[in-house]
């Protein structure tokens, strides 16, 4: 019938191995299903497919094909079925009403089924441009089907094989091999034999001569030639074959004719249905299809540039990497390799050539080569290029490339930093708050790098510039830390007074921007790092000064989350690009904590890498060996240990290779520096760390030895060493890399009850961690339960889990990640966060400044409530509850309580 018979619904892709453009596209069309039998067709089409793709040598060569399915509706089911055909059959006359015409009977034939093939080309055109080849399935059990333009089957008892018998006429021009068109037996009548020319399709000849027959190349020499002669060319010869299968000759019977015309074998799947391929057939079609079996390869990176890589540490240069990319959609393995270069200082260290293995799904992967450069001295520029050929084709590509060395970014960081009266309470461990606080910012600075730039803030009610921004100079008595060293242990940290966060923010903002301004060249890094223990309770507020702030912004929480103005340290450091940590109340063994926090931070400023932050004890005669991994992504390294008594530590290092590096080595290793003061000592070094063991001083297993030394030190705290029991101490190793976790935590809320999520990424050489990492969170409840959350990988380095915060306290969060580097390497990396829940955690923070407006009422009406109000606001600004439950609980509160009313009736006297 036509075309008004059904309508088309689409095309859809059933096998995907690549580009239309790039594989051999064979498309699949329904004919003579109506709408309720399309799930059949799916199912029909299917099958073929199965078929095919197992069948030599097709098995071999599937990636070379895309198969599509296009759906079309026919009004009846079936085909046409002529009542007689000239052959002498007959058939049920009926008619059926089909979108592409499908009739049996063609050239008076029964069993060429055959279908409007101007239709069908227009159809396939429409859905599936770049169709390579077309095989239109009918519906009916009939025998029948035909080759051509377009390839046709019916659902006859072994229907695969009728299509792939007529897919080879179509695909690939094969000619049929049986010896007549009526087949041998009582229709055969007269002498059939062939007299025209070599025939064109490349499964049968004329050619019985060995050395030039067109596929002598598979004829073996014992092979006689011809290798079957018909002795009757009146009839078939049905005469069994006198060699075994698979054996190529030239038997003749083919293309119709009974004499002479050779097929090349016995018997073929072009001459009985079921039978493989003969091997003519065979090669032929691994011969046209190997123009689909190359990847497809496709360069994404036409240049590498390697811009700004800084200055190395200690003098070695920081060795960077770069990916050439490609995008591969193939489905045999395919090489790409470095055939040339790279040039003008430029290497490939982690291998010039890379398989990219096969993909029987089709999806397209990204294959890298990786470029390195190390960076020499600031102001020098590198040009080169690099060649690189596909194996498989010989495709070639030249990438150009280009890089430049500036100084080492450097960082100025201002200290805001609390000194309030409740500074001097018990921070949990026995000592206060303020000494917590000399100590950490101490060892902050004392880990500076020379050329990074140190002020400090103070602030209670009001704020002070303490100083300015300093180069901290070289470690350990450089300017700009002997001067801050001198505030830490000064009178001008000493608390008094009470709350406004704002106005050390607007004071350390001030004091960043003039530092920057009188800076020649500017700071890389501006950051600001705020330090308190309470609750705003003087303008200006947090809020109000925040979007002022241009600078990295982190805080420390010293204290619960109740006495902090959590809420709005989130909003400031989140915003920011910083974060927010809380210490909660700290027990001796969080001795610590706060320094660590410091460390941390500190970290994050300068872009270095945690690997490691154990903490233990140390007993008189025993070494504990602590190990940890090094990448040869890290260029520099700084190993830290914290303790009470530091010049009491027995400290070395061992190398991957074996070495000890200990306070001897820096006389003969520059790149290597000792630092010893009274709370901490440090191995600083840039890798490799030794000029007599580059390869066994960079990456691997390194250990950390410790010790208590058994010499007496006359250091502060040195009786702490000799104490018969243990020294504590706290391990700190960071590094300065190209592997880099990223760590950050939101809370829905700050109320018990809220969810913490923790999201970390993964990147090295700013590409995705892909798949080469574990990551999770190992999490100390405010009760002193223990619990570990998994982050699972969604996206390529990209990680997220949660846990409900359900008791009021501070959870100390320690994401941490474990995983392979590039080259295989293991690497470690970490970073501790806070969450915190309180009741009144939600409330609006707006409710302190009510309260500050009743005070600045009070002022203008009576000055000496007004400052007694203030007095005991600074005490604890917790709520009128807690205050009351420790107005008579003696101790610190009470004394506190005095102060303020003695000062009050001084105001009367």
């Amino acid at each position: 019938m036509t075309t008004a018979d059904g309508y088309v619904i689409g095309a859809t892709k059933i096998v995907d191995h690549g580009p239309a453009s790039q594989r051999f596209n064979l498309v699949l069309v329904s004919e003579g299903y109506q709408a309720a039998q399309m799930a059949q067709f799916a199912t029909d089409a299917q099958n073929f497919v199965n078929t095919f793709s197992t069948t030599k040598p097709y098995d071999d060569l599937w990636c070379a094909f895309n198969v599509y399915r296009v759906d079309v509706v026919s009004t009846d089911s079936g085909a046409d079925d002529p009542a007689a055909c000239s052959d002498g059959t007959t058939g049920s006359g009926v008619t059926r009403a089909t979108y592409f015409d499908a009739s049996f009977c063609n050239s008076g034939i029964r069993r060429l089924l055959e279908v409007n093939t101007t239709t069908v080309k227009t159809v396939v055109q429409g859905l599936v441009a770049q169709a390579t080849m077309t095989l239109v399935i009918v519906n009916t059990t009939e025998y029948g089907g035909s080759g051509g333009e377009i390839a046709v089957f019916s659902l006859a008892p072994s229907a695969d094989e009728i299509g792939l018998h007529e897919m080879g006429h179509t695909a690939f021009h094969f000619a049929d091999e049986y010896p007549t068109w009526a087949g041998c037996g009582s229709g055969e009548t007269g002498h059939n034999t062939y007299i025209g020319g070599e025939p064109a399709q490349p499964n049968v000849t004329i050619d019985a001569n060995r050395a030039t027959n067109k596929w002598r190349s598979l004829i073996l020499a014992t092979t006689a030639m011809p290798t079957m002669s018909n002795p009757d060319c009146t009839h078939c010869d049905t005469r069994p074959s006198v060699v075994v299968p698979g054996v190529v000759g030239a038997f003749e019977g083919a293309d119709y004719y009974h004499c002479g015309a050779y097929r090349p074998e016995y018997d073929c799947r072009m001459n009985h249905l079921g039978q493989p391929f003969c091997a003519v057939c065979q090669a032929t079609i691994r011969e046209d299809l190997a123009v689909y079996m190359a990847p497809a390869v496709t360069l994404t990176t036409p240049s590498l540039s390697f811009t700004h890589i800084p200055e190395g540490v200690g003098g070695v240069g920081v060795t960077t990497y770069r990916a050439i990319m490609f995008d591969v959609s193939n489905c045999n393995p395919a090489t790409l390799r470095i055939i040339a270069g790279p040039t003008g200082g430029f290497g490939a260290p982690l291998g010039t050539s890379v398989v990219v293995p096969a993909s029987v799904t089709g999806v397209t992967t990204t294959a890298r080569l990786w470029i390195s450069y190390t960076s020499t001295h600031a102001g020098d520029t590198a040009p080169g290029s690099v060649t690189i050929q596909e194996a498989e084709t010989g495709q070639t590509w030249t990438v150009t490339l280009a890089a430049d060395t500036v100084a080492r970014p450097k960082s100025a960081v201002v200290m805001v930093l609390d000194h309030t009266g409740s500074m001097s309470e018990d921070a949990g461990d026995g000592e206060t708050k303020i000494q917590k606080l000399r100590e950490a910012g101490s060892i902050f600075v004392t880990l500076m790098r020379q050329g990074d730039g140190i002020a400090i803030v103070r602030f209670n009610d009001t704020a002070q510039q303490l100083m300015a921004v300093t180069d901290a100079g070289p470690a350990p008595g450089g300017a700009g830390r002997t001067q801050a060293n001198a505030i830490f242990t000064g009178p001008d940290l000493d608390p008094d007074g009470v709350t406004s966060i704002g106005a050390g923010v607007v004071q350390g903002k001030a004091t960043l921007d003039a530092g920057q301004a009188a800076a020649a060249p500017p700071y890389d890094t501006l950051a600001m790092l705020a330090l308190t223990d309470g609750e705003e309770n003087t303008p200006p507020w947090i809020k109000d000064v925040a979007s002022s702030l241009t600078a990295n912004t982190f805080a420390i929480g010293f204290g619960v989350p109740a006495n902090i103005s959590t809420a709005a340290l989130n909003a400031l450091t989140s915003n920011h690009n910083g974060y927010l940590l809380i210490t909660g109340t700290l027990t001796p063994d969080q001795q610590f904590r706060l320094s660590k926090y410091f460390l941390q931070i500190q970290a994050g400023i300068t872009n270095a890498a945690i690997v490691l932050d154990p903490q233990g004890e140390l007993t008189p005669g025993v070494e504990q060996a602590i190990p940890f991994n090094v990448t040869d992504a890290d260029y520099g390294l700084d190993v830290v240990a914290l303790s009470p008594a530091a010049g009491a530590l027995n400290f070395r290092l061992r190398t991957p290779g074996g070495q000890i590096i200990d306070p001897g080595t820096p006389a003969g290793e520059p790149a290597v520096q000792l630092v010893t003061t009274a709370r901490v000592a440090y191995y600083r070094m840039a890798l490799p760390a030794l000029s007599v063991s580059p390869d066994g001083s960079q990456g691997g297993r390194w250990e950390a030895l410790l010790s208590i030394n058994e010499q007496p030190v006359e250091i502060e705290h040195a009786a702490a060493a000799r104490q018969s029991i243990s020294l504590p101490y706290s391990l700190v190793v960071h590094s300065y890399s190209s592997l880099n976790l990223l760590a950050s935590l939101v809370q829905t809320g700050l109320e018990p009850g809220a969810e913490a999520q923790l999201r970390a990424t993964l990147t090295e050489y700013s590409v995705p961690v892909d798949h080469r990492a574990t990551v999770w969170a190992e999490i100390l409840a405010p009760d002193g339960a223990t619990f570990t959350v998994s982050l699972p990988e969604g996206a390529a380095g990209q990680f997220a889990g949660s846990f409900p915060a359900t008791l009021p306290g501070v959870y100390a969060v320690r994401v941490r990640a474990t995983g392979l580097t590039f080259r295989e390497q293991p690497f470690t990396r970490e970073q501790t966060l806070t969450a915190v829940a309180y009741y009144g955690g939600d409330r609006d923070p707006s409710q302190t400044q009510d309260i500050q407006q009743i005070v600045d009422w009070l002022k203008r009406r009576d000055a000496r409530l007004c400052r007694l109000l203030e007095c005991l606001a600074s005490l604890r600004p917790s709520g009128c509850a807690y205050w009351f439950r420790n107005l008579f609980g003696g101790g610190a509160y009470r004394r506190a309580l005095a102060e303020c009313l003695r000062a009050y009736c001084r105001d009367g006297d």
